[in-house]
């Protein structure tokens, strides 16, 4: 206040006026523009957030769809090692080989195929291991080459639960009241 009265006391009254009108522009200015930045900024933002939620969901579908994929060729496996022994140990499982194919196998292979970059190529690799353990597991007849099969399928089933739990940590996963 004392600069404004000071300036009429130095300046003309439309001088101060003008001066007096540049200062209000100016304040005016600045307020104007630090809103549209303040809500350039949220929108922004905003943005970054959606974007953020969206890939969030995206991942999180990945992940239950792996996990599922992954138990189901697991499982499906495990039932033709299962099929394989019984037969090995005089059962009959019908419609399990089909003119020298193993059906269910078929199915596996296929499986693989399909989901090979959901399912990560850690279990890619691991489960046309155990497949392929399968083939041979069906076609051989020495005993002790059969042991050794059976060695080698359980040291990649500890390798499938070791891997398992390392990408969704499902030994950390506990009920808690």
């Amino acid at each position: 206040m004392e600069d404004i009265l000071k300036w009429l006391s130095t300046y003309s009254l439309p001088i101060v006026f003008l001066i007096i009108l540049g200062a209000v522009f100016i304040y005016f200015v600045k307020m104007v523009t630090e809103k549209v930045i303040s809500n350039e900024f949220d929108r922004y933002k905003k943005v970054i957030e959606l974007e953020l939620q969206r890939r969030s969901s995206f991942e999180e579908k990945i992940l239950l769809d792996r996990y599922f994929i992954i138990r189901e060729l697991q499982t499906k496996i495990g039932n033709v090692m299962t099929n394989l022994n019984r037969i090995r140990h005089g059962g009959k499982v019908d419609g399990f080989i089909v003119n020298n194919d193993i059906v269910p196998l078929t199915e596996i292979f296929e499986l693989l195929a399909v989901n090979k970059y959901l399912i990560t190529k850690k279990f890619h690799e691991i489960f046309w291991q155990q497949s392929q353990i399968a083939i041979g597991f069906a076609n051989q007849k020495d005993e002790l080459l059969l042991k050794q099969l059976e060695t080698k399928y359980i040291e990649l089933l500890e390798e499938f639960y070791k891997e398992i739990n390392e990408m969704f940590d499902l030994e950390k996963i506990k009920w808690k009241v």
